[in-house]
């Protein structure tokens, strides 16, 4: 199998390394410089909790480079899913798989809207990796990753993706029940991920403060809301509980949303929270403490997105500063 990794930061670096282990697979990575000059000049090194490797891989800059493949795995944030993937819009038309692992929620429609193709997967992943430097990426956490379809005829390609990732070395599962699984792990992030980037806090010490627990309640309490107006069956009986239990689970973890702060990039914000203020409010629902969170973070990324040079000073917020502003608006 020829598969393309679109988007190889450090999660699809580590998805595709491993996959290049299985006898007759063939992995082109596609990203950015100086990771890719380093990947095809000295090979991609992965360390920490999965072992010490050096893979080495075809890595490019375009996907308009590759001629042929037989399954896309898109690794963008949510926000370049689309440019991205008009990038392999060639092999799609060929007949290539989709599969996405992202954050966020409806990425997998807008793709098959885009490209008018139904052969698209979606998978959430627990995975940790860090990309240290260029052609180096620490896996920082083992994780289940969880693969699906909302198209019912990808059922078997699902199971087929579900082994091979198995057989080099991920903890996996299919699912039936994709959209619930997308959900449970977006009322997660949308708990977790915004108070620990206000903060600076890791996911352990947000567990830790009884005010920021009392935060993250609230924050999922809204989403799920949400969730049974829509009718949507979730993988866990009680998302509060296991929201607050992923982020003691992930004491060490430091969120996305918090990297990309910390980078002085943009956040998933609006694929995470702002969706779910959007369907508040589509549905009437009232979402004050999601509005809150999503608006100090979009204050602060609007510092460094508009002007690019500006070095990345935000200030964390205190706990009281924090809790005091969302629950008085």
């Amino acid at each position: 199998m020829k598969i393309v990794v679109v988007g190889s930061g450090s999660i699809g670096s580590l998805y595709g390394a491993f996959l290049s282990t299985i006898e007759g697979n063939e992995v082109v990575l596609v990203g950015r410089n100086p990771h890719v000059a380093a990947i095809s000049t000295l090979g991609l090194r992965i360390q920490g909790i999965m072992g010490e490797h050096t893979f080495h891989l075809n890595a490019v800059e375009d996907a308009s480079e590759i001629d042929e493949a037989d399954l896309i795995l898109l690794t963008t944030k949510t926000y370049d899913t689309i440019p991205a993937i008009k990038t392999a819009k060639h092999l799609i038309d060929k007949g290539a798989y989709v599969m996405l692992i992202q954050n966020g929620l409806g990425t997998e429609e807008r793709v098959a809207e885009e490209l008018n193709t139904t052969k698209v997967l979606r998978a959430t992943t627990c995975m940790g990796a860090l990309r240290i430097a260029p052609g180096i990426v620490d896996a920082t956490g083992c994780g289940l990753t969880e693969l699906g379809s909302r198209y019912p005829e990808n059922y078997d390609y699902v199971l087929k993706m579900t082994d091979m990732l198995k057989k080099c070395g991920f903890d996996v599962r299919a699912s039936d029940n994709i959209e619930g699984v997308v959900w449970t792990k977006t009322l997660v992030n949308c708990g977790i991920n915004p108070v620990g980037a206000l903060t600076g806090f890791k996911n352990g010490e947000v567990y830790s403060n009884p005010q920021l627990r009392g935060l993250v309640i609230k924050l999922v309490e809204e989403a799920v809301a949400i969730v049974k107006a829509l009718g949507i069956e979730l993988t866990t009986e009680d998302p509060v509980r296991y929201a607050l239990g992923t982020a003691k689970a992930t004491g060490d973890n430091v969120n996305s949303m918090l990297q990309d702060i910390q980078a002085g990039k943009r956040t998933e914000i609006d694929s995470i929270t702002g969706e779910i203020i959007r369907l508040g409010k589509e549905l009437g629902i009232e979402t004050p403490s999601n509005e809150s969170v999503y608006a100090l973070i979009k204050a602060i990324e609007s510092k460094y997105l508009e002007d690019t040079t500006a070095v990345v000073t935000h200030k964390p917020l205190k706990v009281k500063e924090l809790v005091d502003t969302v629950t008085t608006t």
